[in-house]
């Protein structure tokens, strides 16, 4: 199950699946990530937050991931949703959503 957080609030759950990445996982369910590229890993605008505990079970961060965010901004949790594949199917993430109001 992947779990969206925004603005410390719980706000959708859905299915993992190893084969979409988690701005596909967000877009099932409609949620805002802040992506203009479609998904390209382009625009480097889709970015999230993964906790500590989960940053394992994501795949390793991409080269248009270091083109985009800094090296502590990775080490910090942040990827770009369109280059974050989790590991597995059925795994338990929990991914913080920007806030876009």
């Amino acid at each position: 199950m992947v779990k969206f957080f925004q603005d410390g609030k719980l706000i959708s759950e859905v299915d993992c699946f190893q084969g979409l990445n988690l701005l596909a996982h967000a877009q099932i369910e409609e949620l805002e990530t802040g992506s203009e590229c479609g998904g390209h890993g382009k625009c480097g605008k889709d970015r999230v937050l993964i906790n500590e505990t989960d940053r394992k079970k994501i795949n390793a961060p991409t080269f248009m991931e270091n083109k985009h965010l800094k090296a502590d901004e990775l080490a910090q949790g942040w990827r770009l949703a369109c280059q974050a594949f989790p590991n597995e199917d059925e795994m338990e993430l929990s991914i913080y959503l920007k806030s876009f109001s």
